[in-house]
């Protein structure tokens, strides 16, 4: 079968798909991209005047396609369809198709439908035409079968195109909590089967902004860090154990050892993106209170909307008792953030959407040494504990053996 018709094939039935749980936006993203690039090649280089974020978003992902040949860009979407139905599962809850439209009905089994779900199948049909899994106006943002920490879902939307609005550094939250709480055990056995090449933190790359944005080394020093030592995790095999130069300690104990570090830098990623969701709006509202939205294409409403009020819903999941204790002490440590959003969404009910803009970028300026100095400084401070925790880790598995 040729890559055109396997192209074919696949963007048929991502048509129809209905994941168990919503794609992250960059997984979204990355479909339209190769979609687009395997139609019609390279995109424009600048943006059209009236583009919305949420279109210079797609065509920033589908210029990073540029010089990818529309059949290397066919056989790379079918791969990554393949990938993504893999990861985020397939939904089976017996609900059907309309007809001709390829939206999802509400999950009443209702044969009728009314004029806002004829609206939201006339999305799916625009959404469908890029491959991206149809969605249902009924269905939230996270279904009910993601991890438990996940944030609540009725503060986000979608755009007409199905993009989703919501940064993609908080759609990874409740995945990268669920790597951190992978259990000492589960660590070791993954590492014994992970060649040193393709180590988890090796396919990282910055979630809050472009990867050739300046502004994101700080988020890259962290993946960095803790890159390499999962490469000492992985590549410490071929040094200790049976006959190895060091035959006498087994690879698994310093594996143990750096086992609380990767949990930390976990952690201290989690911290980074809400920190860095929260100072970008206060950005973003700051140019839109200056030059009014029409300029800035950034209403307030929609900020409130779409960042601030999943950021502190984020906030408030890492607290939870699920969570494991490097999760916990970041919630805990983010907690004023969550307190100034839901501060100044309470002004906005109050006394309007403007002086709720203006509390929150106030309330944040004045924090700013809180949000410069203190948590940087948390931040070194789990690293060393996670160091000297470490050792404990390292005894019980020396004891072990």
């Amino acid at each position: 079968m040729t890559a055109a018709s396997n192209f074919r094939q696949k963007t048929h039935f991502m048509k129809s798909w209905k994941p168990q749980r919503p794609p992250s936006n960059r997984d979204r993203l990355e479909l339209y991209a190769l979609h687009k690039q395997s139609v019609s090649g390279d995109a424009s280089a600048s943006d059209p005047p009236s583009a919305s974020v949420a279109d210079k978003a797609k065509l920033t992902a589908w210029r990073s396609k540029m010089g990818l040949s529309q059949q290397d860009a066919m056989e790379a979407y079918v791969v990554e369809c393949e990938r993504q139905v893999q990861l985020y599962g397939t939904r089976d809850d017996g609900s059907r198709s309309s007809a001709g439209g390829g939206g999802n009905n509400s999950g009443s089994g209702a044969t009728t439908t009314s004029s806002s779900q004829q609206q939201q199948q006339n999305n799916n049909q625009q959404q469908q035409s890029s491959g991206a899994p149809a969605s249902s106006q009924s269905t939230p943002m996270y279904h009910s079968t993601t991890p438990q920490n996940t944030p609540a879902a009725q503060t986000t939307n979608t755009n007409d195109d199905g993009v989703l609005l919501c940064p993609r550094g908080l759609a990874a939250i409740p995945l990268l909590c669920a790597a951190a709480s992978e259990s000492r055990s589960a660590y070791l056995a993954r590492l014994q089967v992970t060649h040193p090449s393709n180590g988890w933190w090796a396919k990282q790359e910055p979630l809050c902004l472009e990867v050739n944005n300046p502004l994101s080394i700080p988020e890259k020093l962290i993946i960095g860090i803790a890159c390499q030592i999962e490469r000492i995790s992985l590549v410490v095999s071929e040094y200790m154990g049976h006959g190895q130069a060091v035959s006498l300690l087994s690879p698994r104990v310093l594996q143990a050892f750096l086992w609380p570090v990767h949990n930390v830098f976990l952690s201290i990623w989690i911290l980074w993106i809400l920190v860095c969701t929260y100072l970008g709006s206060m950005v973003s509202m700051s140019q839109t209170l200056l030059f009014g939205a029409k300029r800035t294409n950034t209403p307030l409403g929609r900020l409130f909307l779409e960042e601030i009020l999943p950021a502190a819903r984020a906030v408030e999941s890492l607290c939870e008792q699920h969570q494991t204790i490097s999760v916990r002490m970041s919630g805990l440590a983010l907690m004023p953030m969550m307190i100034l959003c839901d501060v100044a969404n309470g002004v906005v009910g109050r006394l309007g959407i403007l002086v709720g803009s203006v509390v929150f970028v106030g309330m944040g300026a004045c924090g700013w040494w809180y949000w410069l100095c203190v948590l940087p400084w948390l931040a070194v401070c789990s690293v060393c504990l996670a160091v000297m925790s470490g050792w404990c880790f390292g005894l019980i598995e020396l004891s072990g053996n």
